[in-house]
């Protein structure tokens, strides 16, 4: 078909707050996992943001403007005008641009703004949409019309568009998984014993289905597939048609380490894709070599027909289940935000060097909004002296900044210095703070789970990373990272994330693609279990009883260190086995 039916509808919608919406989604998926929306009317060019300790803040424009130029220069110029924090830009539109007009867009941001300029045009989004995360338009059907992308993605259906996954019993569950992983992907899958809505029944002639109405065959090979005549029939039939255009009909898959001596001349002569080390990198494979074959994926909505093939009765009980949230509740709050000013002026870096030990808000060269009394060195190197200020709750601007945005920027910092008195370093490379090595006995933290059971974590360690030139040592710590909302629980939340930083054994930080490998490797066995443990210790060490706290008097800033949490009536039955989830 010449027309994009995503093209066309994004080109010809009419509510754009839905447009918003759908952005928003993009944007979570692409990742910027804790977008915050803040659209409407009177946004302020800002349409969303996305804070991060590594990249800072992104600000998110949306557009379904023709005169996209023009919209971009408004939306940055309203950026700079209200003062927002932006260190990049993205704009999303659904015009239309070339290259040349990409480029000199990027350019006229970075000089005129100095942000990082980052454009998704229609094209991008028709990607995006349909190639990368087509589940997505299910979500919003005022402006894809379902019934008529469903009747265009049907009249386009070729009946050799099934992959089949042929098993025996005994990897039933890996089967499964892999049934439903393809489905979340788009395709179309039979898997015996495995209903999947939209690909049909299993057929009850196999051999004739392979010949006839398949495009590929998933062959899983073990120790229990070579015993089983029925399975090895189906591999041979579908190896007998693995040639000329159909060389890749046949998938073989390697699921343990059987015995190769076992297999026929031509069997042994494939290229098995593993499953044995890792399935996560057995199926990244085996996508990679379908979407090479170009093996159509005509499922819009697969990641939710893949999740519905669950029954949700064998895994859930009808008995209550604490739910822990990483919520922590602002007890008090300092009465007043106090101004400082300088005569002699103090640098951004040598304030940014001040917050370890006096948390504050840096306005000017002169001036400095705080919660907290200065400290010895910060009166001694801008020679500071209190000018006023503002109350917390009943002040609505300070300085041309809205109270709330204070408030929260100053409790964050605030556990920021407490952090730094309880020992904690603070590396600028990755900007973030963690637990050295011998900051506590043994490298380790104690903790009190909510059932009263006592345990210990490492809150920093010595880690063997294989890889085919040899092992490879590193070295990992614990980081806490401090977010703050107002719109999750009454008054001010404090967000408690824990980070992980890398370093090879010196303590040098690693490279970005290192570390980000090596702290999956770290974090592999870590689950909601682990995470919920290392979040626990790290609250009670930083914490006097049952709260974190800072500063003194009335200016002492309370936050809970008991996270949040509720009671669901209903619980995950971990008794019952289950398979493999998606």
């Amino acid at each position: 078909m010449g027309a994009s039916v995503t093209v066309y509808c994004l080109e010809n919608l009419t509510d754009y707050l839905e447009f918003e919406r759908l952005c928003h989604d993009l944007m979570s998926l692409e990742g910027y996992g804790n977008i915050e929306p803040l659209g409407g009317f009177s946004d302020k060019g800002r349409d969303a943001i996305h804070v991060s300790p590594t990249t800072g803040t992104t600000v998110f424009a949306y557009s379904v403007r023709e005169d996209w130029r023009a919209k971009l220069a408004e939306d940055s110029d309203k950026i700079r005008r209200h003062g927002h924090a932006c260190n990049s830009l993205v704009f999303v539109t659904t015009a239309r641009f070339s290259p040349h007009e990409r480029d000199a867009a990027v350019r006229s941001t970075k000089r005129d703004f100095g942000w990082d300029l980052k454009l998704y045009g229609v094209e991008r989004l028709r990607v995006l949409l349909d190639a990368e995360h087509p589940h997505v338009k299910e979500n919003h059907p005022q402006i894809f019309m379902q019934p008529s992308l469903d009747a265009t993605l049907e009249h386009g259906l070729q009946q050799t568009d099934r992959l089949l996954v042929s098993y025996a019993t005994d990897d039933k569950a890996l089967a499964h998984w892999l049934a439903r992983r393809l489905t979340a992907q788009g395709y179309r899958v039979w898997c015996e014993q495995l209903s999947l809505p939209e690909s049909g029944d299993y057929p009850d002639d196999v051999n004739r289905a392979i010949r006839r109405q398949v495009r590929h065959v998933i062959a899983l090979y073990s120790g229990s597939s070579l015993n089983n005549l029925e399975v090895m029939q189906q591999h041979y039939l579908a190896l007998s048609m693995a040639e000329g255009d159909k060389k890749d009909f046949l998938l073989p898959l390697k699921v343990d380490d059987f015995e190769v001596d076992r297999l026929d001349r031509a069997t042994a002569s494939l290229r098995f894709i593993s499953f044995a080390e890792s399935w996560a990198q057995g199926l990244a494979a085996l996508l990679e070599k379908l979407d090479v074959a170009r093996c159509p994926r005509p499922l819009s909505r697969g990641r939710s027909m893949a999740v519905s093939s669950f029954q949700e009765e064998h895994v859930v009980a009808d008995a209550p289940e604490p739910l822990f949230s990483n919520c922590l509740q602002v007890v008090n709050l300092p009465r007043l935000i106090q101004r400082y000013t300088s005569p002699v002026g103090i640098s951004r870096d040598e304030s940014d060097e001040l917050q370890l030990e006096w948390p504050h808000r840096f306005v000017n060269r002169t001036t400095f909004l705080s919660f907290s009394e200065p400290s010895a060195r910060a009166k001694v190197t801008g020679q500071l002296r209190p000018d006023g200020g503002g109350s917390c709750t009943e002040t609505s601007n300070l300085e041309r900044i809205p109270v709330p945005h204070l408030v929260s920027e100053l409790v964050r910092r605030s556990l920021f210095a407490r952090c730094h008195l309880a020992g904690l370093e603070y590396c600028a490379q990755t900007r973030l703070q963690y637990f050295p090595f011998g900051l506590t006995t043994g490298n380790r933290l104690r903790l009190e789970r909510p059932d009263g059971t006592r345990t210990w974590v490492n809150s920093a360690g010595e880690r063997k990373y294989r890889r085919t030139s040899g092992p490879e040592y590193y070295r990992y710590y614990l980081a806490p990272a401090f977010y703050v909302r107002t719109d999750v629980l009454d008054g001010y939340t404090v967000l408690a994330n824990v980070r992980v930083r890398v370093t090879d054994t010196n303590g040098t930080p690693l490279a970005v693609r290192q570390a980000l490998s090596r702290r999956k490797h770290v974090c592999r066995d870590w689950w909601n279990r682990e995470w919920l443990n290392r979040m626990l210790a790290i609250l009670q060490y930083l914490a006097d009883g049952d709260s974190i706290s800072y500063g003194v008097g009335q200016q002492r800033l309370v936050v809970s260190a008991r996270p949040w949490s509720i009671d669901a009536p209903r619980r995950v039955d971990e008794s019952r086995p289950t398979e493999p989830c998606l």
